[in-house]
């Protein structure tokens, strides 16, 4: 892998992501409205069915589950933890630390699902609703227990579980992993209903990312976009780079776990934020200030991922 084939990889992403933030301002694409009814298509419909049929379909029997699962869980432990002891370095309250918190572990799915296949074709789609049924509960996990147990939020343990079982992204994964276990293929019927689902799931998914992205007043957040941003694009791949080579994981998947853990915070989070008494004007900013930078950051980190990993 080279540089090329990384920037080629992120052409079509930065696309998308800069074609929904202008449709957004185009006459006819400005209603709120249009645009949370394609995220709600997207996030509870595409993805889940996009995530089903790459889990059930792919092979397992090359994938070192165990050892790519700790290679992805673990780095996301221990920045969580650096966080959390760091909170009153990292943000001025606590409805600011839990959009640090998340802003530093949270991925795009959409993205990390679109720069895989480009990079790595069917191979990578499937490896990728691998890592994405791995570290989607690690990070609603994490995320939920930031509100719950630092009580920004309503404090319950039943809120943490079902926070994680109804998200759709589970659930998919889930279903695609139990089909998976059954070893049946899809019949073709349901195939040719479930593939062009699939396949409108990244664009319409990152026209949405584009579309969501939001102005931000940079002054006011800066000390915390910078210590959430860094731990997210630098500090998290250092990490799982070093887990990953020390648990000796193969260069493809690890190079597909380096990915999901280089790239951008989810909107997800934004929405956690509102609804859970976080600061959802500093996850706003997140977003968008991590979508941005991580264009320039993610092709050096596959560059040295790869270099140290091999291939």
């Amino acid at each position: 892998m080279s540089l090329v084939p990384v920037l080629l990889a992120l052409v079509p992403v930065a696309a998308l992501i800069l074609g929904g933030s202008a449709l957004k301002r185009l006459p006819g694409f400005t209603n709120a409205e249009f645009w949370s009814g394609a995220e709600k298509l997207a996030y509870f419909v595409l993805l889940p069915v996009l995530l089903f049929s790459s889990v059930a379909e792919v092979s397992v029997a090359h994938v070192p589950l165990g050892r790519l699962a700790i290679g992805l869980i673990a780095p996301t432990a221990v920045i969580s933890v650096l966080i959390i002891v760091l909170r009153r370095r990292v943000a001025r309250d606590l409805p600011s630390f839990t959009s640090v918190l998340q802003g530093g572990i949270r991925f795009n799915t959409y993205i990390g699902l679109s720069i895989s296949a480009s990079l790595f074709g069917a191979e990578g789609s499937a490896l990728a609703a691998i890592v994405a049924a791995i570290l989607v509960p690690t990070v609603n996990i994490v995320s939920s227990l930031g509100f719950e147990f630092l009580r920004t939020g309503p404090s319950s343990v039943v809120g943490i579980v079902r926070v994680v079982v109804t998200n759709p992204l589970v659930i998919g994964c889930a279903a695609g992993g139990l089909f998976n276990l059954t070893r049946a293929q899809v019949p073709d019927v349901v195939d040719s209903i479930l593939s062009p689902l699939a396949a409108a799931a990244l664009p319409i998914g990152l026209l949405c990312v584009g579309a969501g992205l939001r102005r931000f007043p940079l002054r006011t957040h800066l000390a915390a976009m910078i210590n959430s941003t860094v731990a997210k694009l630098i500090v998290l791949p250092a990490v799982t780079l070093l887990v990953l080579v020390l648990l000796d994981v193969p260069s493809t998947p690890a190079l597909i776990a380096m990915i999901f853990q280089s790239i951008a915070t989810a909107s997800s989070g934004y929405v956690m934020a509102r609804q859970l008494g976080g600061n959802s004007e500093l996850m706003a900013a997140l977003i968008a200030v991590q979508t941005a930078l991580m264009l320039l950051t993610l092709p050096f980190v596959l560059l040295i991922s790869q270099a140290v990993l091999g291939s």
